[in-house]
């Protein structure tokens, strides 16, 4: 059988398949209370993003963006910076793996036909840091957030107004650290730019705008599906084989999961006591060893705190490198290099988290 290989890959998918299963086993079966506890306009949002930033991925509409900034000659440190950047600030709206999956490829490639090997490590750790901090700021910048902005009904300003201060000072620190990077010239390869079909762009930035009416709340969830999936298949079908369904899975088997234990009567309380206070501390140290994805999802059902519970799993996302499953996409892009050196990259992505958490730490404290 093909799923037991497949389960063996993606132990994250596992785990969540297990402890649904297992909850569920311990309540009456009840297939209304089940399909209740799915969460469809999140999946279903979700879906129609992954698919529409397939495409523009697709279309080559990130290279071109690379190919008009850069020509033959810039310097090393300009040069990470774009990429850093590019990961910082397109996350804000086409998730953190998503920006992660477009990037850190390109800028393996670029730096490797420019023979700037020793720029690998610190520009691809750096990538990812940023497209971690940079997807805080919006409530599409990555899942957490998304189903944090829906479960507890924020209004955008209310979350902005909780994200915007931590992700400037992350987007500040990031900058500074771009000051260790080498300052030589680089020399780039020149290649014809290919032009850009916009007649297959138009389309899809057009179904994105609708994805940001849905989060506003203006848009509803079912003319989001009946406009933007029938297009979709129309422009081009295929679009949907790119959609990330592990994620879908995922996120169906932690909403099956959680609510199996809001029906279990001695789940119902004290979990809510041991948390109240302490939302920021427990989302931050779980996400470590969870990831920051199945955290938010299992502490929301005990808390109304949505503050400290976005910062914690968002600022929890920096640390281990499994604290945030993006971090996984652009390590296994590293080590599929011609030369990787794990253990460098594995001590330069754990310094470089560290040294930012403890500054989002001191911040959080002082202002808390």
């Amino acid at each position: 059988m093909k799923l037991i290989p497949y389960l063996r890959r993606n132990p994250d998918l596992t785990v969540t398949m297990l402890f649904a299963i297992a909850i569920s086993s311990l309540v009456p079966f009840s297939l209304t209370a089940i399909l209740d506890s799915i969460n469809v306009p999140l999946l279903g949002l979700l879906f129609c993003l992954m698919s529409i930033v397939a495409g523009l991925r697709q279309s080559g509409l990130f290279t071109y963006a690379y190919q008009l900034v850069f020509k033959e000659h810039t310097t090393s440190r300009t040069l990470g910076r774009f990429f850093i950047f590019s990961c910082f600030f397109s996350s804000m709206l086409i998730t953190n793996d998503v920006s992660l999956i477009i990037f850190v490829p390109l800028a393996i490639m670029i730096l490797t036909e420019a023979r700037a090997i020793r720029l690998l490590i610190p520009v691809v750790t750096w990538q990812t840091i940023a497209a971690n901090m940079g997807s805080m700021l919006t409530p599409i910048g990555n899942p957490q957030n998304l189903f944090i902005y829906s479960y507890y009904n924020l209004s955008l300003g209310d979350f902005l107004s909780i994200t915007f201060p931590v992700v400037l000072i992350s987007g500040v620190g990031i900058y500074l650290a771009t000051y260790l990077l080498p300052n030589k010239e680089v020399v780039l390869l020149s290649d014809e730019k290919p032009p850009l079909k916009w007649g297959a762009v138009a389309p899809l930035l057009a179904l994105f705008i609708l994805c940001l009416l849905n989060v506003l709340r203006i848009l509803p969830f079912h003319w989001l599906m009946v406009l933007v999936v029938p297009v979709i298949a129309l422009l081009n079908h295929r679009l949907f084989y790119k959609v990330d369904y592990k994620l879908l899975l995922l996120f169906t088997f932690l909403f099956i999961g959680v609510g199996g234990l809001a029906r279990i009567p001695f789940l119902q309380s004290w979990p809510a006591q041991l948390l109240a206070g302490n939302e920021f501390v427990v989302s931050l140290v779980l996400s470590q060893i969870l990831s920051n994805v199945p955290t938010t999802v299992m502490l929301s059902q005990y808390t109304t705190a949505s503050a400290p519970l976005l910062l914690g799993v968002n600022i929890g996302g920096l640390g281990t490198i499994i604290a945030s499953m993006a971090s996984v996409i652009s390590f296994k892009a590293y080590i599929g290099t011609r030369f990787p050196f794990t253990r460098g990259y594995l001590f330069s992505f754990t310094a470089a988290n560290l040294s930012l958490l403890l500054i989002l730490l001191l911040y959080y404290y002082i202002v808390s």
